[in-house]
């Protein structure tokens, strides 16, 4: 929309603001709000010829935000092997083939990491000579999840990954009984080694990705993202899109600290190469630090208390040594930035409290809003009201939840798993929430979010687990919107429909705070607008 141009919003309308929680209509101008309340209450703040929008069916809803989505990664996926579909490894052998048979000029055969072995069933990773059964003559890598990858052969010899190759610190080569590599390399130290001779997609290309995924985006309610992890060559294609003014998704992107580099060399390239947090504008800005001190629980690397009950001499993997971890959060608070750090299991979750215990004794967080990223499986009591007294706040996924809960209940049992990805206690603590997907992990969506948090369901089953856990309808919205503006450094420019704020908003063929909680898995996305401007419409 130009800088001028008034709309007049009508319909039924959750505002999310607690001073006036319900509106009939909205009056924006210049991609702001100007007013909110009755019709005529909005109108009487506009001109005299107002574009007007009526919205008789659905709900309308502040712009729905990700705190937790890889939507480069994501984007990028969508130009590699599919591998989504497959439900077997002879089904991710024949993916191959086919991707090789197209793509005959292309070096490397690589997928998309949004697939996962509890879809295949086997069961488990395939191995190197699996891959090579299907590819050969080229080097294949599979990514998964940002915690683990599987090789072929010759992709492991061009990385010198032999059967004397030693474990790298924080990283483990899976091996078959005769002590080889099989082909199966978790965490990053690990799969980086591959990962890493693999030559990118060109500029135009990931750019022509990242406009499609920004489309499917707005299709699905969103309007803003957290992207963590960001890399200098990922920066500078969002600041391409920006520049161009073609980022239609707000994104908050998270610089990466890398724990493969020597300390000096990663705290360097993130203290001495980028600008601090809150840096940018509202439609690119810079958030907190991204940093990984665990793995995955479906990975069996996530740092447990106890080991787990399926690998007795397994509790994980530290990704980040503590004395690193400490030296970098300590760098993070004294130059202004904000830290999200990626705990999954409570040995994790309590080592990253502890030493933001420290640091808030000299330097107080809840400025700086560090944030426990994931962090579900089994904070304790106490863990969450040290997260609460020190202003931290907790990125979670409900799809997550959704999609590996029956690898989850299989491994840890139905009993624990009730209390895995606890949002009402840490709501119930005073902790500040916000809600994601980390896709291309698990499906970008949030109305499956929206539906998870309230139902507890997890896939291939109708019963919930862990029923104490699910939040109200306005609870579950607030993670997608008012709490991930907060979360997302954004409270004051959107998460609510307000005057002052942006006028981004999503209509829902639903309400999604009145609604019995099942209507939302077959609730639709009718319409998207950031700024005033329609991005999407059914």
């Amino acid at each position: 929309m130009t800088t001028q141009e008034e709309v007049l919003v009508t319909g039924d309308i959750v505002t999310m603001d607690p001073a006036r929680p319900r509106a009939q209509a909205l009056a924006v101008h210049g991609g702001r709000i100007v007013a909110v309340g009755t019709r005529d209450e909005a109108r009487a703040a506009l001109g005299p010829a107002p574009r007007e929008v009526h919205y008789g069916e659905g709900t309308v809803v502040p712009g729905l935000i990700d705190t937790h989505n890889h939507m480069q990664w994501t984007a990028i996926q969508t130009r590699l092997v599919d591998l989504a579909p497959a439900r077997s490894i002879a089904d991710v052998q024949e993916a191959i083939r086919a991707y090789a048979q197209r793509n005959p000029a292309k070096p490397w055969i690589m997928s998309g990491s949004g697939w996962h072995v509890v879809s295949l069933r086997e069961g488990r990773y395939p191995t190197r000579q699996e891959l090579d059964a299907a590819c050969a003559d080229r080097p294949v890598y599979l990514p998964r999840v940002g915690h683990a990858g599987v090789a072929n052969t010759l992709a492991l010899r061009m990385a010198g990954i032999a059967s004397d190759t030693p474990d790298p610190p924080g990283g483990r080569f899976e091996r078959d009984a005769d002590g080889h590599p099989n082909g199966v390399l978790l965490e990053p130290s690990a799969f980086e080694l591959v990962a890493r001779l693999i030559p990118p997609l060109s500029v135009e290309e990931q750019a022509d990705a990242l406009r499609d995924m920004q489309r499917a985006y707005h299709a699905a309610g969103l309007t803003g993202i957290m992207d963590p992890g960001v890399t200098p060559e990922m920066m500078r294609l969002y600041q391409m899109l920006w520049q161009r003014g073609e980022l239609t998704v707000r994104s908050v992107v998270m610089p990466l600290s890398d724990s493969s580099l020597p300390l000096e060399v990663n705290l360097a390239s993130i203290t001495h190469a980028w600008p601090t947090t809150g840096f940018g504008d509202a439609r690119l800005k810079l958030g907190g630090v991204k940093l990984f001190l665990d793995g995955g629980a479906s990975l069996g690397t996530a740092l447990m208390r106890e080991p787990y009950p399926d690998e007795r001499c397994n509790c994980g993997i530290q990704v980040t040594p503590t004395e690193s971890f400490r030296q970098i959060a300590w760098a993070c608070a004294r130059q202004g930035w904000s830290l999200g750090v990626h705990v999954v299991g409570g040995k994790a979750i309590d080592i990253a409290l502890e030493v933001f215990a420290e640091i808030d004794r000299e330097i107080p967080l809840r400025p700086l809003r560090f944030s426990l990223i994931h962090a579900y499986l089994w904070p304790e009591q106490r863990n969450i009201r040290e997260a609460a007294r020190m202003g931290i706040t907790v990125a979670t996924q409900c799809s997550m939840q959704y999609t590996f809960g029956p690898l989850l209940v299989k491994r840890f049992g139905t009993a624990l798993m009730a209390t895995a990805t606890p949002v009402r206690s840490w709501i119930d603590g005073g902790v500040v929430v916000g809600g994601g997907s980390d896709s291309p992990v698990t499906p970008y969506q949030p109305l499956l979010g929206l539906w998870q948090a309230r139902t507890r369901h997890i896939a291939g089953t109708d019963e919930p687990v862990g029923r104490l856990q699910a939040v109200s309808g306005e609870e579950a919205l607030a993670l997608y919107t008012r709490d991930a503006a907060y979360v997302s450094f954004s409270e004051h420019e959107r998460g609510m429909l307000r005057p002052g704020l942006l006028a981004d908003w999503t209509v829902l063929s639903v309400d999604p705070v009145a609604c019995d909680p099942e209507a939302l898995r077959g609730a639709r996305v009718l319409a998207t607008a950031v700024d005033g401007r329609l991005v999407y419409e059914a």
